[in-house]
């Protein structure tokens, strides 16, 4: 969304219910899948998206709400209601996605066809594709949660600078160096693991 129009929305919805909800209907399907990527149950996910939103509409209405990029402000939300549920339930959050999550990531999704129907070029992807995914899973599940957490909202959620930059409360200069960062160190995981999988 607009920085522009986000923010002009951010201002009207302290009265208007119709501005939140545009706000809503753009940030719903991301934050939900913010949620589903970190919490394996899909009740726990919804209430956790509607906690979320919830939470932003009553801190919209609030005069001290500070307007700059309602987005970042979102994740940040959703990722406090995450470890609040957890620390509530003592389960635990997964670190990464679940392998299903990755079904048709190469466009793929072998619907409707047998296994045994693969030419052998097309399970020769489907292989190398797989050992790929398994070295970046087990990469990313070796770093540091503070890169982890970057990666993931940067690469696997989307987020645009301004957004991560809220989310995590910082500057964008101190998200570039930290970006940099987290991006040497997984690929010096991958290289390790990619090493470790020949």
């Amino acid at each position: 969304m607009d920085p522009a129009r986000e923010q002009a929305l951010v201002a009207r919805a302290r009265a208007d219910v119709a501005a939140f909800g545009e706000l809503y209907d753009w940030y719903l399907p991301r934050i939900h899948g913010f949620i589903a990527r970190r919490v394996e149950d899909r009740a726990v996910t919804e209430d956790l998206t509607a906690t979320t939103f919830e939470r932003a509409l009553g801190a919209v209405r609030r005069a001290d709400f500070r307007n700059e990029s309602f987005g970042g402000f979102l994740y940040r939300v959703a990722a406090n209601a995450i470890v609040d549920h957890t620390r509530r339930s003592r389960w635990t959050v997964p670190l990464g996605a679940r392998a299903s999550d990755y079904a048709g990531l190469d466009g793929d999704d072998g619907a409707g066809r047998d296994d045994a129907t693969l030419s052998d070029d097309a399970a020769t992807r489907a292989f190398a594709s797989a050992l790929d995914r398994d070295v970046l899973r087990r990469a990313l599940t070796g770093l540091p949660e503070t890169h982890r957490r970057l990666i993931v909202l940067k690469f696997f959620d989307g987020l645009e600078p301004d957004e991560l930059s809220a989310a995590l409360g910082c500057s964008r200069a101190t998200l570039a160096v930290k970006l940099h960062r987290a991006l040497r160190a997984l690929r010096a995981a991958m290289t390790v693991e990619s090493i470790d999988a020949a």
